[in-house]
């Protein structure tokens, strides 16, 4: 049976970073900071930096794994290595359940609503479409990029790059362009009107900005297939990481900037395209916009089905989903289930995305990250293995970065249970479906 090969380089693996980062969280998120929590525009900006420091830490520390263990699959394939074959079932039934085919569906929601934004801005009068027609729309865009991606390696890795270098300069220049703009005299400030948080509180805050930073690991997920692995792997992850934190800080604060243009209005990025190119122009920047979160839906279509190629060859999944297409090299089956999940979730759950559905992928995506970068230490001090001694790739001041981000996603994941208690237990309950999943498949492949 055909296997994936290497033919992906460096600018595909920091594109597939940067691509998968750099979505709709960075223009929604603040929003529920701002208009819902009350939070000032600097404790927000704060935000940002410090999530930033926190994908840093963990994109150092998976670094070193992907140096040691150039596979599919990224943490799947680590915690298969280091725990055995249960806890990488549940990172892969994560992966499969909420962390690629939710943020799929999600994205593809907030790009028909900003499509049809835009189109109402600049009409002036509302679009008279069904909300089941807008889902029917937004389901298309990950089935298309769906067809892209199961064509040959070559024909998704120019899509994307394509796509991601243009959204990346085009995001770049709005936030430097925003700079030069004035914030209108007569903007009225909408000031907090609730306390700063208590000190738990913190930890859910960040873990909400964390959303729109999943996606900093997106590179180990090409292991099999990235050229030159131990040298580029590290560098992809790091230095995606750093351009995608230096803009949602500047982009951030930009925002927020132009928070009062219009009192009605709860949308800081649309408000702050307004200011930048006026009432017509604000609303073809949103089309824009909308079209270049199309890559992130494309780094995640590609990226995902790594997850479940991995487990297949483990005996994890169904082995379809470990085919390789001979002609194409692409896991084919393992993207139309992405695809199919994807779908389900846009049709069952439709518009209105909010701060609850935000924290419960946010701590559900945190775990599986927080256990493998304990791994990483647990292998180095604990388990002594041989190829996590001698990894070709260290981060700076081992282990100050491992330690950092254990730290740091383990106040996150607290604090959510303490606020955030039903979203938490939600991610908490998924992870518990997938254990009784492992124990049924295990019995069901010895029949």
């Amino acid at each position: 049976m055909a296997g994936l090969t290497r033919q992906l380089g460096f600018l595909t693996a920091a594109f597939t970073v940067i691509g998968s980062m750099i979505g709709s969280g960075v223009f929604r998120t603040s929003n529920e900071l701002y208009f819902d929590v009350h939070l000032s525009a600097a404790t927000i900006v704060l935000l940002w930096a410090v999530g930033g420091f926190v994908a840093l830490s963990g994109a150092l520390s998976y670094a070193e794994l992907a140096a040691a263990y150039p596979e599919a699959g990224g943490e799947f394939a680590y915690l298969n290595r280091i725990f055995g074959k249960l806890p990488a079932f549940l990172t892969g039934f994560i992966s499969l359940t909420v962390g690629f085919s939710a943020p799929i569906a999600f994205t593809s929601l907030v790009i028909v609503d900003l499509v049809v934004r835009g189109l109402t801005q600049m009409q002036d009068t509302q679009i008279q479409m069904s909300d089941f027609k807008l889902r029917l729309v937004a389901a298309f865009i990950p089935v298309i990029l769906a067809g892209f991606h199961i064509a040959r390696v070559k024909v998704g890795e120019g899509f994307q790059n394509i796509l991601t270098a243009v959204k990346t300069l085009l995001i770049f220049a709005v936030a430097i362009a925003l700079f030069f703009v004035a914030s209108p005299g007569s903007a009225v400030s909408i000031a907090p009107t609730a306390a700063q948080p208590e000190f738990w509180k913190w930890g859910s805050l960040v873990l909400t900005v964390m959303f729109a930073y999943s996606g900093w690991n997106a590179a180990s997920y090409l292991g099999a297939e990235v050229k030159d692995p131990i040298k580029n792997l590290p560098r992809a992850m790091v230095i995606g990481t750093i351009l995608t934190c230096a803009i949602y800080v500047v982009l951030n604060f930009n925002f927020l900037k132009f928070a009062g243009l219009n009192k009605e209005a709860t949308d800081l990025a649309l408000n702050a395209f307004t200011a930048l190119l006026g009432k017509v122009g604000g609303a073809a920047l949103s089309f824009l916009i909308a079209f270049f979160l199309v890559s992130s839906v494309s780094a995640e279509v590609m990226i995902g089905p790594r997850v479940y190629y991995a487990m297949a060859e483990q005996g994890l999944l169904f082995k379809k989903l470990a085919q390789v297409q001979p002609k194409l090299g692409t896991p084919a089956f393992a993207i139309l289930l992405q695809t199919a999940i994807s779908v389900v979730y846009i049709i069952s759950f439709g518009f209105g995305g909010t701060l609850k559905l935000l924290i419960f992928m946010g701590f559900a995506l945190s775990f599986f990250p927080w256990l493998t970068v304990f791994g990483l230490l647990y292998a180095h001090y604990m388990k002594h293995i041989g190829i996590i001694a001698n990894r070709p790739y260290r981060s700076p001041l081992f282990p100050l970065f491992p330690l950092l981000y254990l730290l740091a996603s383990g106040f996150m994941m607290i604090s959510s249970l303490i606020y955030s208690t039903e979203q938490s237990l939600w991610a908490i309950g998924v992870t518990a479906v997938g254990a009784v999943s492992f124990f049924v498949w295990q019995k069901v492949k010895r029949v």
